[in-house]
């Protein structure tokens, strides 16, 4: 084919493609029998939107400022780079879909692909009604096996929307919100491993604006990879904030988030049982290397059955995630951690006045080792604790909590501090300020700065600083990022240059300041310009030293996902995840009616994420055996023993 037969071909595929991407205008002046392809020829209806199947490249255009009453659901998918828009024209205030007293959604995409939402108002004023889930915008995925992806919302306004706090209906409790986007798995894949449940990808959530909602503000409940939430403000909501479920690499950066939490935990809600109390502002579950950043949080409710009330919190099944460059104000606590999380980092945030439980640990310290370091609070009214929430009596504090080094807590005023081990329920919470746990002083906190009162003494910390931060205005934080200017170190601070080093830091202060001189300030704030130099053999030995203690100690965490027989013949041991590059090992089954125990070497492994044991053994043996594992990378090194518990089999 020569080259002008190929540019023909070309151009007519082009213009194959553009004369199917169509602009629908849509206008309470329009006529629904028009074909809608211009301002003069729109279209007038919800319902004429809703019987129409969009394709690739299509827009749909409300007139501005218009509104309409009844709820969209929008039908159809887009395509690689030619997403499916539903936006506005004619100025720049928004079209407006008010619900109602309707249940559900005012904008719905349920199975579909490639939709962007922006510049859309929705909204309902109508009273709560017991039993009844309101939303703003949802998008859903429920089809088995399919993967849904790249979805858009962008610049809308979902207010004045009244839903149910609680309940178990499609619609209430955690999906009574403004904006969703949802997995919905339809059955249990582990009860029937042949249902594959569907997937979400690419979702971006970004600058809408929520108020005067219950219960949620935005919530990503299962999408995985490239989940975005940035730049969105809440204000008046009756639950949580942002809550994102599920992504591996997410990110949750600049935003602001005002009042949350504010009528979950009353004692009076209707509803009974089915109102789920505990609610934070922004906060990640079942989350993987996800990062919060660069996010406002301010005056957080917290009624009396709520145990939350936090700022911030790392939930069930975290795993390396990071919180760090944000700030917290006048909340009930500035950080929760849950149990079953691993390694987590909070670092150089900035809590001003969150006050009851400041901090609040809930899991292992040597298992999870998540760490704070470089943060700043500060506290000058009330009592602000670091809370060891034990569940129970009978469970033991000497291995509860987080590691802390290089923080900063400053007291002023009526203000201090307090390290308290808890237990019971919100409404009977039991505080424990005498115990100690019995591990080495410097096990918890250690190189960290302490100014003020400590309620039951100081923390014991070996290496601790007792001095002035002499930070340039601490305590004058007002709205925004840019007005916490108070919490830098001034010249003659003690705090300059004598922090310890602290491996994968991020590089990085609060305010932008590189974190590469070797010597690191306590606080958020590293001070420029002292002439000290980094050793950068010696630190980045000492980052691989740290690299490698990770990886074996979240191989052990890993162990065992599961331990079962699939026959009379095999031991199984199927993972949590697969093991990392570089782990070795072996994995000894150990007969007890036996002389000789049966290994399998996992540096050997094809699938690295199930080890089978082949035994010859009976059943009663079998439950009368133990597995031991033994474990190494670089100079780190692990042996324990799994007691065995038969499993049902399953399914590969």
């Amino acid at each position: 084919m020569n080259r002008f037969k190929l540019f023909i071909v070309f151009l007519l595929a082009a213009t194959s493609v553009a004369a199917q991407q169509k602009t629908y205008f849509v206008s309470p002046s329009g006529n629904d029998t028009a074909d809608g392809l211009s301002v003069k020829t729109a279209w007038k209806t919800l319902d004429k939107i809703n019987s129409t199947e969009f394709q690739p490249g299509d827009k749909i255009l409300l007139e501005s400022g218009k509104i309409w009453y009844g709820q969209l659901k929008l039908q159809g998918s887009g395509a690689d780079c030619q997403p499916i828009i539903i936006s506005s024209y004619g100025g720049e205030k928004r079209p407006i879909i008010n619900i109602g007293k309707a249940e559900g959604a005012g904008i719905l995409i349920d199975n579909q692909s490639w939709w962007h939402v922006e510049n859309m108002e929705v909204t309902s004023y109508a009273a709560p009604e017991l039993g009844v889930g309101r939303q703003g915008i949802v998008i859903t995925a429920s089809e088995e096996g399919k993967d849904f992806s790249n979805f858009v919302v962008r610049n809308c306004y979902v207010h004045d929307i009244w839903g149910q706090m609680g309940g178990n209906s499609e619609y209430s409790g955690y999906y009574s919100c403004g904006i969703l986007v949802r997995v919905k798995a339809l059955r249990n894949r582990f009860a029937d491993p042949s249902y594959t449940p569907p997937t979400m990808n690419n979702v971006l959530i970004e600058g809408n604006r929520i108020e005067r909602f219950d219960k949620c503000g935005i919530i990503t409940w299962g999408p995985k990879n490239n989940v975005v939430v940035r730049k969105n403000y809440m204000d008046n909501l009756g639950g949580d904030g942002i809550f994102v479920n599920g992504p591996y690499r997410g990110l949750i950066e600049y935003n602001e988030i005002h009042r949350s939490c504010m009528r979950s935990g009353y004692l009076d809600l209707p509803g009974g049982d089915t109102w789920w109390p505990h609610t934070a502002a922004c906060w990640i579950q079942n989350t993987e290397e996800t990062i919060m950043q660069f996010n406002e949080v301010y005056d957080t409710g917290r009624e009396p059955k709520n145990g939350d009330g936090f700022s911030y919190d790392f939930d069930f099944n975290c795993k390396r995630c990071i919180a760090q460059y944000n700030y917290s104000k006048n909340n009930h606590g500035f950080m929760l951690l849950m149990y079953n999380i691993f390694e987590n980092v909070i670092r150089y945030n900035i809590s001003e006045n969150d006050r009851t439980h400041l901090i609040q640990m809930q899991g292992s310290l040597s298992k999870d080792r998540n760490i704070f370091y470089n943060n700043v609070f500060y506290i000058d009214y009330g009592t602000a604790d670091l809370d060891f929430f034990r569940g129970s009596k009978e469970n033991s504090i000497d291995d509860l909590g987080a590691y802390f080094y290089n923080n900063i807590f400053y007291a002023t005023g009526q203000g201090r501090f307090r390290t308290v081990y808890t237990d019971g329920d919100p409404m009977v919470r039991f505080f424990d300020e005498v115990s100690k746990p019995n591990l080495p002083a410097g096990s918890i906190f250690r190189h960290n700065c302490y100014f003020g009162p400590w309620k039951n003494g100081l923390p014991e910390d070996p290496e601790a600083l007792l001095a002035d931060p002499i930070f340039s205005a601490p305590g004058t934080g007002g709205e925004g990022l840019c007005t916490l200017g108070g919490y830098q170190l001034m010249t003659g601070s003690p705090c300059v240059n004598t922090g310890i080093y602290i491996p994968f830091n991020g590089g990085r202060d609060f305010y932008g300041n590189a974190v590469k001189d070797g010597h690191p300030d306590f606080g958020a704030f590293e001070f420029l310009g002292s002439g000290a130099f980094a050793n950068v053999a010696e630190e980045a030995a000492r980052d691989k030293d740290a690299a490698d203690a990770s990886s074996v100690a979240w191989t052990k965490w890993m162990f065992p996902g599961e331990l079962y027989v699939d026959n009379p013949k095999i031991v199984s041991i199927r993972l949590r995840e697969a093991l990392e590059d570089g782990i070795t090992g072996f994995v000894t089954f150990e007969n007890t009616k036996s002389a000789k125990p049966i290994k399998a070497d996992i540096s050997k492994l094809k699938d690295r994420s199930i080890i089978d044991l082949k035994v010859d053994s009976d059943k009663e043996t079998l439950m009368g055996s133990r597995v031991r594992v033994s474990i190494r990378k670089g100079k780190f090194a692990e042996e324990w023993v799994i007691s065995f518990a038969e499993r049902p089999a399953r399914r590969r």
